[in-house]
């Protein structure tokens, strides 16, 4: 069964069907229920106007899982907003949320028309919506995206050729994931120590703790709050080398597939076709390529919801991600 998993988050990131724009094989028809329409431009309450269905909202509200500082968020996904409204015609705001879980309700509630979604959250958005989530794209790193294990210098833990090793040499010290609903940070790195030691992270650490975010595991590891932690590969490649010093690679995951936007349907095949191609082209900009710079990429590419099925499988073997 273990093997199986595995198997499936691998060929879901390589075999998957690509789309931009209606590929899911189904566009919301109208705004019921608590889809999104033009609500979020009348605040997100769903207390204003008429909804006209799929027509596009007067204004576009974007949103993001909080896997980083709030500051550097909210200043880079102001510039994605003002990147889109200058390609899809329309006002774009982004609006911050606290927690993983709320990125999801915000899509599923009518509060935000797309956000920027981890692996689990991807899923959760089509759950939540049901089956009302459209991926637009996704990074080019997205497809093949791992996690790094790392090691506080000082605790004497080299490289370890895989996380059963890892689990013997490390017994009985702390360890950090980010935050629990965290395809990268949590999910996939609690499923691959447990398949391959074959024990649970709470048989073999002291303690084990939830940080929050990448950039906050690798600060609690770099200063000894915690012995070892978790954490996307991305965030530890753009970190600084002194920080990286302090907590050295000690191994990385196999790949699967990650992060992507996602958009409720509601919105219409146009507008999110539009949207699509304003990603797809973003390299193209100077505007664009600095946006790039923030999302650790070099392209967004097409992407297909069927593409996060060996995801949606790790999930539904019963790993505890939160509410």
């Amino acid at each position: 069964m273990t093997r199986i998993l595995v198997l499936m988050v691998a060929l879901a990131g390589i075999f998957g069907l690509a789309a931009c724009g209606g590929g899911n094989n189904a566009v919301g028809t109208g705004n019921g229920g608590n889809a999104p329409g033009n609500t979020a431009a009348d605040g997100g309450d769903g207390s204003g106007g008429d909804t006209g269905g799929t027509d596009a909202p007067e204004k576009l509200i974007i949103t993001a899982i909080p896997d980083d500082n709030a500051d550097k968020l909210k200043e880079n996904y102001g510039k994605v907003a003002k990147y889109l409204e200058g390609k899809i015609g329309i006002p774009v705001e982004y609006m911050h949320v606290e927690n993983y879980a709320a990125a999801v309700t915000a899509l599923a509630n009518g509060k935000a028309h797309m956000s920027w979604m981890g692996g689990v959250t991807t899923v959760q958005a089509d759950q939540q919506t049901k089956g009302q989530a459209e991926v637009v794209c996704c990074r080019d790193i997205d497809k093949k995206f791992h996690t790094y294990f790392i090691a506080n210098i000082d605790s004497g833990i080299g490289e370890v050729k895989n996380l059963k090793d890892l689990a013997e040499k490390a017994k009985g010290k702390s360890f950090t994931f980010g935050s629990k609903g965290s395809t990268s940070g949590h999910l996939m790195p609690r499923h691959f120590f447990t398949t391959q030691s074959g024990s649970k992270p709470e048989d073999v650490f002291s303690n084990v703790a939830y940080s929050g975010s990448h950039d906050k595991t690798l600060a609690q590891v770099a200063d000894g709050s915690f012995t070892v932690g978790a954490l996307n590969y991305a965030t530890y490649d753009k970190a600084s080398d002194d920080l990286k010093a302090k907590a050295p690679i000690i191994y990385t995951t196999p790949n699967y597939v990650d992060y992507s936007w996602v958009a409720h349907k509601d919105l219409g095949a146009d507008l999110i076709g539009k949207i699509c191609t304003a990603f797809l082209e973003m390299d193209k900009s100077d505007e664009g390529k600095a946006i790039l710079g923030f999302f650790k990429a070099g392209a967004f590419v097409k992407a297909d919801l069927k593409e996060w099925d060996g995801i949606r499988a790790v999930m539904d073997a019963g790993v505890d991600i939160g509410g």
